[in-house]
């Protein structure tokens, strides 16, 4: 398929808590005001530009190596008139550019490193013609200290003055701003460099032939928690070590989709911003160049949808973060409530100054039952009580505000308002201020009741009652378990919209129903809130075109007044939550309809650079057009897309971890395009192994343990809740497991 380019203006490179993004001549420069380099959200290069003699060299390629590195190769200088048919010189003489240097005679490369704080630049330059060279290489460099959503809107709400000073080979920015005294220090090594007023500067001789490198080092100097260089290198080793501990997944029968999974592990594994205390190193970043910050539901979606990569290590870590971090008060700046769970961390200046709400912001009914949700996967994978009782305090707390505070006016369901006067409207899984919508278009009013939080809400006090039971709180399952029963048949009765098969958006203040049709319902199926009664029409409207478009859900109808298919909540699509569909549709029996939307998620990721889809993505149906199209300044990539991809393979494989009994159950649904699956160095409980599932040419499906250390007993059966596997199904894995433990 031809590439679909989304931010193809920009290019960066990412690493713990830095970021540099580049225009695409690998400068930042003033013709893109998201450009620069930030360490925690603020800019500490504002400007960083290469000039030989005075003059930008002739970009000739651009590569992303890694996630960590951007690559640049140059000449200068470059040609301006040209003859015969060609971009070369028809003639035999030797032309020059501007200071007499031969045309094309230096080849220059440029290595951008980032870690984890710091910048590091590589400079190569080769002399490729007949004589001796004499020229001068300077950088160009300026800093402003931006936060980095004022650089987005390109307009400043915090601003004070920078001073220069130099010292030889060094320079230094500082932010004369008295409540953030950052620093940035740029250093020359190799070479003799000269530190201008705004420049690092080298005067270079090569003979013909000859080469010679060049390095320059930025540091970031943040005055609130500091890191030293035994600091860095702890966290270095810890994330490499946690990389090479990831599960890899082969598919021999289908190599597309291998490279599609190996690039999006490859990317999630990039997203750690290696701060805080040791056990909170692997929180994960929500994705770049947009959100460089700790996202609650962000960290949980993706820790429970890439679990079965890393047996729960990074889902743990937000859990310790976010866990510190749960509110003992009521703070309306902050739509702080005793109990519940940050939506964002923001650590840039804007939230340092109080300026806007998001140092720790609430107000997101999805990040705290998430956290009860993420929990339940971790001891799945992991099987350590100990982990449970780590959180658990945290859990019961989130349990205990969604009664007293979720439900605000005692009916029964979660409703939200928002009381900060800088917070997000909405604190549904859609957090646009218009993704609520009467059937003409007008937007809903708070205290607004969204249908996923009631299936968050629900699983989360499901789940709850078998956390409970499991470290020995009899009583406390037993109430979770009731309450969750009749929060499920009191929505069943209540938001059922009879005459379209399906259930409403919302509940407005008046607690009259809002039937907009959406993809929230698909996230109701995964929940498990929706009855068997009403699932298999609710399946089937939800794959009509209005809703289905070929490629994914559309988060809105296409018939519904407000629909757009390219605005955020009101027609785009979400890879993110198609992923969580697909795992409602396989775990109650839908096989055929989510692997239809497996198939069309891997055919979207084909469609983009490095199979990274956007943030979202437009809603443009499929037969029309042979891209869906994206949202204007889609983010990409994107920390919760990349997991999808695990998810996937998991749901396909029908994995279901039960590591407390040293138990793997499988019941793979595996296509003709994915006939064979191993699944390499994949840890549940004490256990790692690798395991092959395979489809044979009658279509059954099998699975079998290649290498094992320590206990796993590896079970085929149908998922439990399945509504279409048989009493013979079930028998036939009953006798499976008889015959092979």
């Amino acid at each position: 398929m031809a590439p679909a380019f989304v931010r193809s203006e920009q290019q960066y490179a990412w690493h713990g808590q830095s970021l540099l993004v580049t225009n695409n001549r690998g400068e930042c420069a003033e013709d893109d005001t998201l450009s620069g380099f930030y360490f925690r959200e603020a800019r500490f290069l504002r400007t960083l530009r290469l000039l030989i003699d005075g003059y930008a060299p002739w970009l000739c390629e651009v590569a992303d190596g890694s996630p960590t590195t951007l690559d640049f190769v140059y000449v200068y200088p470059e040609m301006t008139s040209f003859g015969g048919g060609g971009s070369g010189a028809s003639g035999a003489e030797t032309t020059t550019g501007p200071r007499g240097i031969p045309h094309r005679a230096l080849d220059i490369r440029v290595r951008y490193d980032v870690g984890i704080a710091s910048l590091d630049i590589t400079l190569d330059v080769i002399n490729h013609c007949l004589q001796p060279l004499d020229f001068e290489i300077a950088w160009e460099v300026s800093a402003d200290f931006a936060d980095i959503q004022e650089a987005l809107e390109d307009r400043r709400q915090q601003e004070a003055r920078v001073t220069t000073s130099r010292e030889h080979a060094m320079l230094a920015f500082r932010y004369e701003h008295p409540q953030l005294p950052y620093e940035t220090r740029i250093a020359g090594r190799g070479g003799v460099w000269r530190a201008g007023r705004a420049n690092l500067s080298t005067h270079v001789t090569l003979a013909p032939q000859e080469g010679t490198r060049l390095l320059v080092h930025v540091e970031p100097r943040d005055f609130s928690s500091p890191l030293t260089e035994a600091d860095l290198s702890a966290r270095e080793a810890l994330w490499r070590a946690w990389s090479d501990r990831l599960a890899r997944v082969d598919t021999p029968g289908n190599t597309l989709a291998e490279a599609i999974l190996r690039a999006n592990v490859r990317d999630l594994a990039s997203y750690p911003l290696l701060q805080g205390e040791r056990d909170e190193w692997l929180s994960m970043q929500a994705g770049v160049p947009l959100y460089p910050a700790l996202f609650g539901r962000d960290a949980f979606t993706a820790g429970w949808q890439a679990a079965m990569l890393d047996r729960g290590e990074f889902l743990d870590a937000a859990l310790c973060r976010l866990g510190r971090l749960q509110s003992n008060r009521i703070d309306d700046w902050h739509d702080e409530q005793p109990g519940r769970i940050p939506y964002q961390v923001r650590q840039g200046p804007l939230a340092r100054l109080n300026i806007n709400p998001y140092s720790a912001y609430y107000a997101d009914f999805a990040s705290p039952m998430m956290f009860i949700i993420a929990l339940a996967q971790l001891y799945a994978w992991s099987g350590e009580k100990k982990l449970v009782r780590k959180h658990w305090d945290v859990a019961r707390r989130i349990l205990d505000w969604a009664r007293e505070y979720g439900d605000m006016d005692g009916d029964g369901y979660l409703e939200y308002l928002t009381r900060s006067s800088k917070g997000t409207k909405n604190q549904g899984w859609k957090d646009s201020g218009n993704a609520v919508v009467y059937d003409d278009g007008t937007i809903v009013p708070d205290p607004t009741s969204t249908c996923e939080l009631q299936g968050y809400w629900y699983a989360a006090q499901q789940i709850f009652s078998v956390l409970s039971r499991a470290v020995g709180e009899h009583e406390n399952a037993k109430a979770y378990w009731q309450s969750a029963m009749a929060l499920k048949e009191r929505f069943n009765r209540d938001w059922w919209v009879e005459d379209e098969s399906f259930f409403a958006l919302a509940m407005d203040p008046d607690k009259r129903l809002v039937r907009a049709l959406s993809s929230n319902v698909g996230q109701c199926i995964a929940t498990g809130i929706i009855d068997d009664a009403h699932l298999p029409r609710v399946v089937e409207r939800m794959f009509a075109p209005d809703l289905y478009s070929g490629w994914m859900i559309r988060t809105l109808s296409s018939d519904h007044a407000a629909y757009n298919p390219l605005e955020y909540h009101l027609g785009s699509i979400w890879a993110v939550e198609n992923a969580t569909i697909v795992f409602g549709l396989r775990r109650f029996g839908f096989d055929e309809r989510a692997l239809l939307l497996t198939r069309s998620i891997f055919e979207l990721a084909q469609l983009y650079p490095e199979y990274r889809i956007p943030e979202c993505v437009g809603g443009f149906a499929r037969r029309e057009r042979p891209f869906p199209g994206a949202y204007p300044r889609s983010n990409t990539p994107q920390l919760w897309n990349a997991s999808v991809f695990p998810m996937l393979v998991q749901t396909v494989l029908g994995l279901q971890p039960v590591a407390p009994l040293d138990l793997l159950v499988f019941d793979p649904a595996l296509p003709p395009w994915l006939p064979e699956v191993i699944v390499r160095d994949l840890r549940v409980g004490g256990a790692t192994a690798t395991i092959r599932f395979w489809r044979d040419d009658d279509g059954d499906t099998h699975g079998e343990v290649l290498a094992k250390t320590g206990t796993l007993h590896l079970i085929k059966q149908p998922p439990p809740e399945s509504l279409t596997a048989s009493v013979p199904d079930r028998f036939t894995a009953l006798v499976d497991r008889m015959l092979h433990h």
